[in-house]
């Protein structure tokens, strides 16, 4: 009887001290061998765990196909010095990662060196990577100013906005649509700024800017640096009053050209360009005879001078109304440096015009990457048969009644993005490899 009372003793101890855990599972197509950046809020975990399981998130840990540690990163982004909803989680992974988190609270936070170095510099700060170095601004943008030997004028503000609209606009009462406004966060005020510590995996920034000619519009801007040069933004715009917009663009800006002016724009062809439809053709015709398309194994791409319009249809962008791709770049043979826009996942198109045209789409105008919700509709709509009255003008009733975006209090607005600078002196096709980059990154999987 006591043989029988031990064993079953032992038997509750053990399944008492029992731990559990569970795992997501990262999966990607795997073409570049360069590692993809991920980062996460814990409260986007917890809705992926489950509410139904106590983790210990300090136990947080991200093993590779060999069960080995993959360096990791916990970012305390509101200073409480605990884990809450809005602190980040970053790592990278090639291939395949778990990430493994028990109930174990016995386990503590895994610790590893920092690969950044934060110095102020008056109203910003410089930080510095073995391979580059980058300024964060008083409102939260991100500049590269050096990579990999070079200095310059690298790629520019990454995050931040061109918000145009109408300042005390009352067209529902009296159809009267105010002062019209334009501006960049750069000329935003800073509700707040957080520069996290640096890690070995990233560097994080939070801003909340405000523009006080559109009360109620409101900017929330996450950058994440991380140690391959790859920065993921989150730009998130929130409204806490009525708000008219006609534009709201992401943008980054200035990239390489004034270090080298014969950098080339790269991106693949459009598979819907507003120009190319106003004169009948595809959109992969309208850049030939620009002189503009090169291919990779009959695969054909659009390659011009990043620092010339290349002769648009009609206004000054190298282009405009133009659908989202994977990717585009400027790239600098002579530097060997790529700066690139990724998109996290692939866009849609829409079939219907209007609906296109409204939604949001990529625009290359003054050495910026931008897009976004774009709602000026020029004149020359109404001179090529296939735009033409699909839209009436900009009289104040057609803007305001078919044009204009109006937001409330509560709406919010979210463009997530990945903006890198890549060293390509081993790189044989530039086209291939963004296209590799930007598949490979958006092939991720997490079950």
């Amino acid at each position: 009887m006591r043989k029988f009372l031990l064993i079953f003793i032992v038997c509750l101890i053990s399944i008492v001290s029992f731990s559990e855990f569970r795992e997501l599972v990262f999966r990607s197509d795997e073409k570049t061998g360069l590692d993809i950046p991920q980062v996460f809020t814990f409260s986007e975990l917890l809705d992926k765990f489950g509410e139904d399981f106590d983790a210990n998130w300090y136990s947080l840990r991200i093993k590779d196909v060999n069960d080995k540690d993959i360096v990791y990163q916990i970012t305390d982004m509101d200073s409480n010095d605990r884990i809450s909803s809005d602190d980040l989680i970053s790592f990278c992974f090639k291939g395949e990662a778990r990430l493994v988190v028990s109930d174990d609270f016995d386990m503590d936070v895994l610790h590893f060196d920092s690969n950044f170095e934060v110095l102020n510099d008056d109203d910003s700060y410089i930080v510095n990577n073995k391979n580059f170095s980058f300024k964060i601004s008083n409102k939260g943008l991100i500049s590269f100013i050096s990579f990999d030997g070079n200095e310059g004028n690298i790629f520019n503000e990454i995050g931040t906005a061109r918000v145009a609209g109408w300042s005390g606009s009352s067209y529902y009462i009296d159809g009267k649509l105010g002062k019209h406004v334009e501006n960049t966060s750069n000329g935003f005020s800073v509700k707040s700024l957080k520069v996290s510590d640096p890690g070995a995996v990233s560097i994080s920034v939070k801003s909340v800017l405000t523009y006080d000619d559109l009360p109620g519009f409101n900017q929330e801007i996450v950058s994440t640096v991380f140690y391959t040069g790859d920065v993921v933004v989150n730009n998130k715009f929130y409204f806490t009053n009525y708000v008219d917009l006609m534009k709201l663009q992401v943008m980054a800006t200035n990239p390489l050209l004034s270090m080298d002016d014969s950098s080339l724009h790269i991106l693949p062809v459009f598979r819907r360009l507003v120009w190319a439809e106003q004169l009948g053709i595809r959109s992969v015709d309208y850049w030939k005879q620009r002189d503009s398309i090169k291919f990779f194994n009959d695969i054909p791409y659009i390659a011009f001078n990043a620092g010339e319009a290349n002769s648009p249809l009609w206004w000054g962008a190298s282009y405009l109304f133009g659908s989202m791709e994977n990717f585009r770049a400027n790239y600098s043979d002579k530097l060997n440096i790529a700066t690139v826009e990724i998109l996290p996942t692939k866009p849609v198109i829409y079939s219907d015009f209007k609906k296109f045209i409204m939604g949001s789409s990529w625009m290359y105008e003054s050495r910026e990457f931008r897009d976004g919700f774009f709602r000026w509709m020029p004149d020359e709509f109404n001179l090529y048969e296939p735009t033409k009255g699909v839209f009436n003008g900009t009289s104040d009733q057609e803007i305001g009644d078919n044009l204009m975006m109006k937001f409330k209090a509560g709406d919010i607005v979210e463009f997530d993005r990945i903006y890198s600078v890549y060293g390509t002196k081993n790189v044989k096709n530039i086209f291939e490899f963004l296209n590799n980059r930007s598949l490979e990154i958006q092939s991720v999987t997490i079950k």
